[in-house]
């Protein structure tokens, strides 16, 4: 085997045992008195670690130890900045969940492997707590790449189950219902719960980015432990006065007598712009036919608009969504992304009767611009747009 692969096996093995059930020599009685207004019982001391002595990761990683949650790679570090697998955190997971439920992590000390199945009894135990695990899509993703780095929203999915499944409330105490990146009530509860507090300002999720040992601490410690959840006050994320300087229900034109708000035109807006921001090829045709992404913006609104009286003349029925919206995600209004999603689906009603090839694109609507237009400042819009969590990045 060559030196790396060694290397990277050992650096595996390292951090399994990081997490490897709580020995009944290191753990005290199970009945050890439970911290005040902990969630389950503190069920040994610890030696502080060196690595995050003073640093935001101290106290989080200090309650996790003494929950038996999790521990360091060693006596004497943490290693907050490195990652856990997706077998680590269902690992952990299984531990929480069998704590919430009044269980004994010595449950686990008969069935414990060693090797590369050594997370196998955790599974097979949250398996039968919860059997609808099964039936998701996530989780047995998870176990499909065990020895991948786990996820942000993996780990609050998993985190979420084994809430639901031991009954376990905590207190509301932030109002948060949606994040630029992320609108899944069973996600917001988090931010909700004070557990959770995002990765910028506005509260940004980032489900896709690796979980890190700190993160995963920070959170688990926040819901174990009162003391440490989080008060928010997210800054809210609201593109039409952040790009535009305007308010939502600010008219910006009119198409065949239809007032179209800075709201509703918000969501083509900012999709049409930050897809030509990521497709160089689009980006450059775009600028050789002396149009910009705004001109396209707008062309895409008339499409839409046009498919109002293309639905009714094909006597397509199409009944507004029942989805329920929330304002700040995509940095959008409630009302400008159920208008989108409204003219979307009569879009794909009016193409799939007719083919895209037969659009009339002859018949776009006039359009008016109000006096406001000409103020609007597009003439960098798409560089400021860049910076936008959800819709940033360039080619």
């Amino acid at each position: 085997m060559q030196k790396k692969g060694v290397l990277s096996l050992l650096f595996a093995l390292v951090l399994a045992i990081s997490i490897l059930p709580v020995s009944a020599a290191a753990a005290t009685s199970q009945t050890a008195p439970v911290g005040e207004g902990w969630l389950i019982p503190k069920l040994r001391d610890y030696a502080a670690f060196t690595d995050t002595a003073g640093t935001i990761a101290e106290q989080a990683a200090a309650a996790c130890c003494q929950a038996g949650l999790m521990d360091g790679v060693d006596g004497k570090h943490f290693l907050p900045s490195a990652g856990l697998t997706q077998a680590q955190i269902i690992v952990v997971s299984a531990r929480l969940h069998r704590l919430l439920s009044g269980g004994s992590l010595t449950y686990f000390e008969p069935i414990s492997l060693t090797g590369t199945l050594w997370w196998t009894p955790y599974d097979g135990y949250l398996t039968e707590q919860i059997p609808a695990l099964a039936d998701t899509e996530w989780y047995p993703a998870m176990k499909e790449a065990v020895t991948a780095s786990c996820t942000r929203e993996s780990f609050f999915r998993l985190l979420a189950a084994v809430l639901d499944d031991t009954g376990t409330t905590l207190p509301e105490i932030n109002g948060v219902d949606a994040v630029p990146d992320c609108c899944d009530q069973t996600l917001m509860q988090f931010y909700r719960l004070g557990v959770l507090g995002g990765k910028d300002a506005y509260g940004t999720l980032e489900g896709s980015a690796w979980l890190t040992r700190g993160a995963a601490a920070a959170m688990l410690a926040r819901l174990i432990d009162p003391t440490q959840r989080l008060t928010l006050d997210l800054e809210p994320l609201e593109l039409c006065q952040q790009l535009l300087g305007v308010d939502p229900d600010t008219v910006l034109m009119t198409l065949d007598g239809q007032d179209v708000t800075a709201g509703e035109f918000m969501p083509t807006l900012v999709s049409t712009v930050s897809g030509y921001n990521h497709e160089h090829f689009g980006s450059m045709i775009l600028e050789q036919s002396g149009r910009t992404s705004v001109d396209a913006a707008v062309e895409e609104l008339q499409m839409l608009v046009l498919c109002e009286t293309l639905a009714e003349e094909l006597g397509l029925d199409v009944p507004p969504s029942d989805t329920l919206y929330f304002a700040g995600y995509q940095g959008l209004t409630a009302q400008g992304q159920a208008w989108q999603a409204h003219h979307s689906r009569l879009r794909a009603a009016v193409v799939n009767q007719l083919g895209e090839e037969s659009f009339p694109m002859d018949r776009l609507p006039t359009v008016t611009y109000a006096a406001v237009w000409d103020t609007l400042p597009f003439s960098d819009f798409s560089w400021r747009l860049y910076d936008i969590p959800v819709w940033g990045g360039h080619f």
